[in-house]
């Protein structure tokens, strides 16, 4: 058995297969089970629900169900799953949700080819967002603690009437293995889409909550458990009335990245977020 730090949570994972306590390597701390907010293990059962089509090892599979399993619980703390490749720009985070093969990770290239050393991909493909309630939510590892200085849970309820979604870095990070053991307050989230040949990449507000929700409900995972399920659908709501939403029709081209930028300067005239002198993509 082992610990790792998630979202400022403690969870002891007890694993029969080495490859899991590799991937979360960056996220392991020296901390005994009995000091951690809660454990996970996986069944054989478990495990091989997670491989209906035979193509992966046991390994791989039991840590899909591990995180699965861990994600579910992370609920308990005011925090979930949110499949999308997470940037932090400017101390800001900007989440990028779409389809398998619509252009997900190319578009974030974009984003690191224009802007260089001046963003970092705090996750590529599964980060945790964590809501934290109340003044000065700060982004850094561990910047949202499990439990308050006295042993007790810190409170976190997103019964809480201000605060900050913040998006912290994983393990599971994507093919291209792109992330880092990291967190960022969470400013916007854009929905990408293929557009036509022909059509011009277009950067649109979203403000209709209710397609929010259903744009939404295809990133995360919604637990059985009515309790559960309860909690990740009050999360969405706060979520969706702190965050910007945003949906890219575009190609995945350098030109895109021009339209997306403009997330970084919505409701921002006070503030200097633009592109550097020569960080401007070249056609």
């Amino acid at each position: 058995m082992f610990c790792v730090k998630l979202a400022g949570v403690l969870v002891a994972v007890e694993a029969r297969y080495a490859f899991t306590e590799r991937l979360c390597s960056d996220y392991i701390v020296d901390v005994s089970a009995s000091e951690c907010d809660f454990s996970v293990s996986a069944t054989p059962q478990e495990v091989a629900a997670e491989n209906d089509d035979g193509a992966f090892s046991p390994a791989y599979c039991e840590s899909l169900a591990l995180y699965r399993k861990i994600c579910t619980r992370m609920l308990e703390y005011d925090a979930f799953l949110f499949h999308a490749a997470v940037i932090s720009y400017a101390g800001r985070g900007f989440a990028f949700a779409a389809k398998s093969g619509t252009g997900k990770s190319t578009h974030v290239a974009q984003w690191m080819r224009a802007l260089g050393d001046d963003v970092t991909v705090v996750n590529g493909d599964k980060p945790i967002l964590r809501w934290k309630s109340g003044e000065g939510s700060g982004a850094g590892a561990g910047a949202v603690p499990g439990k308050a200085s006295d042993g007790r849970h810190a409170d976190t309820s997103c019964d809480q009437s201000s605060g900050t979604f913040i998006a912290y870095g994983t393990p599971y990070n994507g093919k291209e293995g792109w992330g880092q053991n990291a967190s960022v307050p969470l400013r916007a989230v854009c929905f990408i889409e293929r557009c036509q040949p022909g059509e011009l990449d277009r950067l649109s507000r979203l403000e209709d909550d209710r397609e929010i929700i259903a744009r939404i409900m295809n990133q995360v995972l919604l637990p059985k458990d009515p309790v559960l399920a309860l909690r990740q659908l009050e999360l969405l709501d706060r979520l969706v009335g702190n965050v910007s939403f945003y949906a890219l029709r575009c190609t995945p081209t350098p030109a895109a990245f021009d339209a997306a930028f403009q997330m970084a300067l919505c409701d921002n005239k006070s503030e200097s977020l633009r592109l550097t002198e020569g960080s401007k993509h070249e056609d």
